[in-house]
């Protein structure tokens, strides 16, 4: 599935190209790493140390923080997306952080391509938060904005020619929506070549309309039958596609498509 060849891509643990101290302050010592969760919608970072190098003073407040950027960090402003942060104390002259690791919510980036992905550790002074030192990773990883909605298997079809009836079956509808969804339907094609997104060319086999899920609701282990309506005879690819209705009508917002084609007569 196309969510999952995503996550692929984007699971990368990467080996460091690059470092460079800031400011003076908090350092990061040893290994750095970072691995999204399934979805994206998780990211787990950290280092193996990060140490207050004064012996004399000790650091404001620290902030570390994974960033995608349009470029490898060399210094100065940063221009990127956070997508993840996490706050720790301040530490004491000589003292450290040790295998500092931390799972937080992903936030994405608006555009979609390979970003090149940071560690930066900061601290609070009196003009705000400063970087202190940073680690680039030598691979990118592809991020974007997440889907809406996600559909996923088991999931399958089968016609009852004599009862002129569908059955449609999907593992688990849910959505990353901030409010209620809309309507939406689940319903079955019948298309030349399998169906990757865009607009549908084919014939659609049966639908069955479905009440909005709120915020934070899904629809799990779905069965539903309803009427058939078969294609023109021949062969064809057959997907399961998930619309949500909007005010200009049902738009496409996720799918299950099968491999295979399959006789129709």
């Amino acid at each position: 599935m196309a969510t999952m060849r995503h996550f692929i891509a984007a699971l990368i643990l990467g080996l460091v190209c690059s470092s460079g101290s800031v400011q003076a302050g908090a350092k990061i010592k040893g290994s750095v790493r970072y691995q999204f969760g399934p979805g994206n919608k998780t990211v787990t970072f950290g280092a193996d140390r990060i140490e207050n190098e004064s012996a004399t003073s000790s650091t404001g407040t620290l902030m570390v923080q994974l960033w995608a950027l349009d470029a490898p960090y060399k210094g100065g402003v940063m221009r990127g997306k956070v997508v993840a942060s996490s706050k720790l104390d301040p530490l004491h002259p000589g003292n450290g952080y040790p295998k500092v690791s931390k799972t937080l919510s992903a936030s994405m980036p608006g555009t979609k391509k390979a970003y090149y992905i940071c560690l930066t550790v900061a601290e609070y002074r009196s003009s705000g938060y400063v970087t202190s030192d940073y680690r680039n990773f030598t691979s990118t990883a592809v991020l974007g904005p997440l889907p809406l909605f996600t559909m996923v298997g088991p999931w399958k079809w089968q016609t009852d020619i004599q009862a002129g009836t569908i059955n449609m079956s999907v593992g688990k509808i849910s959505h990353n929506r901030t409010a209620n969804t809309g309507t939406i339907k689940l319903s079955a094609w019948a298309t030349s070549s399998p169906y990757r997104g865009g607009s549908l060319q084919g014939y659609q086999l049966g639908f069955v309309t479905k009440e909005a899920l709120k915020k934070g609701y899904s629809y799990p282990s779905i069965q539903t039958t309803t009427k058939y309506t078969a294609p023109p005879s021949g062969h064809y690819y057959v997907s399961i596609i998930l619309s949500e209705y909007s005010g200009d009508g049902y738009k496409v917002v996720a799918w299950l498509t099968g491999s295979e084609r399959h006789a129709f007569k």
